[in-house]
């Protein structure tokens, strides 16, 4: 159960994409409501690759637990690739892309290539949802699938609240204090994620979407 734990929390920095970056200014830019097609399109419009950068913060039982920092890059279709750091080394470096799993550095493990999929969907939240069902709840936009349940600012598109059904548990994750990041985009910048007895504070140092990457990211060897 740790060692799940500790990939979990390593992949929770993921969820901190989920925001639906958009152009200042932030307030109330939505003025007409929206059909699903039209807020998937509008959520990830010009969107294909996203990198993150977070201190995470691991609570057990309101206890400290554990701490890590996190460089997160995510694409579409379907590839993550992420390196974890403890104490300033690199403790963990994959690549996953869809079914394939790539162990670049630490211990291989199969969980890693379930949480990369988990995650992926969890960034590009907006991606592959157009079959499920919106609702309208007073301001808010409410999006179902069969393994996630998405609530929407329904005047800035950014989420406010999400569930998602992973590896037979259920994550709570709550957006708060969004930040205007260089480029421009907005994001939350402290994420809680609770699990079971585990509380995740993520602290978002920086995002980005369609950086640069290099020839050293998503690279499927060592």
């Amino acid at each position: 159960m740790k060692k799940l734990l500790k990939y979990f929390c390593f992949s929770i920095v993921f969820l901190i994409a989920a925001c639906a970056p958009k152009t200042a200014p932030m307030p109330e830019y939505v003025t007409e409501d929206l059909s699903l097609q039209e807020l998937v399109a509008r959520a990830g419009e010009d969107i294909d690759l996203i990198k993150a950068i977070a201190d995470v913060t691991i609570m057990r039982n309101n206890e400290p637990y554990d701490f890590v920092k996190a460089s997160v890059l995510a694409k579409k279709p379907g590839w993550v690739h992420m390196r974890i750091y403890k104490f300033g080394m690199l403790v963990r470096d994959f690549v996953v892309n869809d079914n394939d799993l790539f162990v670049l550095s630490g211990k291989n493990d199969p969980n890693l290539k379930k949480l990369g999929n988990e995650f992926y969907h969890a960034i590009f939240w907006w991606d592959r949802i157009e079959d499920g069902i919106m609702d309208r709840d007073g301001n808010d936009y409410v999006i179902r699938t069969a393994r996630k349940k998405i609530r929407i600012n329904g005047d800035t598109l950014v989420p406010m609240h999400q569930e998602i059904a992973s590896l037979d548990r259920l994550i709570d994750i709550t957006y708060q204090d969004p930040e205007q990041g260089e480029d421009g985009s907005w994001h939350p910048s402290l994420i809680n994620i609770i699990l079971g007895d585990f509380t995740f504070t993520v602290k978002v140092k920086k995002l980005l979407k369609n950086p640069a990457v290099s020839e050293l990211d998503f690279r499927t060897r060592s």
